[in-house]
């Protein structure tokens, strides 16, 4: 089955977050293990990438 490839839009939604938000904050998120993909002009995120940030922020209590 293929993975599942999330706009910024709902990777953003699923985070919480305003996508102009999740933009500001991409560099931090992808350097904590948030997977994109280019897929033309626009990036694309996994959302098991995705899954895997949230229970992590979870475990240690956010974005560090």
């Amino acid at each position: 089955m293929a993975e599942r490839l999330l706009t910024r839009k709902e990777a953003a939604e699923r985070l919480s977050m305003s996508p102009r938000s999740f933009s500001r904050h991409r560099a931090k998120l992808m350097a904590a293990g948030l997977q994109a993909v280019q897929i033309g002009q626009y990036p694309k995120f996994r959302e098991s990438s995705l899954d895997r940030l949230i229970q992590r922020m979870a475990d240690n209590g956010g974005l560090r």
